[in-house]
């Protein structure tokens, strides 16, 4: 695998578990409903993007080894690998660490 494809796929992990964490961190008080809404309080937004930066090494991982997986499905099999793997390891980690800021 190449240098150039290794990051593109790094790159997609990264978009795909940014997507994922900000989808999450906007449904979960819908799909849990007694839980409190910090996104009321001021300054939500900036410890968003604080948590967006903690969880940017898990999706570039998850993305990088996502893109290792399919070695069989060409290339937009690794694609899909990656985009999926670092969405998965994003919202894992990231629910972790919405719970302990408190989002």
């Amino acid at each position: 695998m190449k240098t150039s494809q290794m990051i593109l796929s790094a790159l997609i992990g990264w978009l795909a578990g940014m997507v994922s964490l900000l989808v999450w961190s906007f449904l979960w008080p819908k799909i849990l409903p007694m839980a409190g809404r910090a996104s009321a309080f001021p300054g939500s937004w900036k410890m968003l993007l604080v948590l967006m930066l903690v969880m940017t090494p898990f999706a570039l991982v998850g993305g990088l080894i996502g893109g290792r997986l399919a070695r069989e499905g060409g290339r937009r099999g690794q694609f899909i690998y990656a985009a999926a793997a670092g969405a998965m390891m994003t919202v894992v980690f990231g629910s972790c660490a919405f719970w302990y800021s408190g989002w």
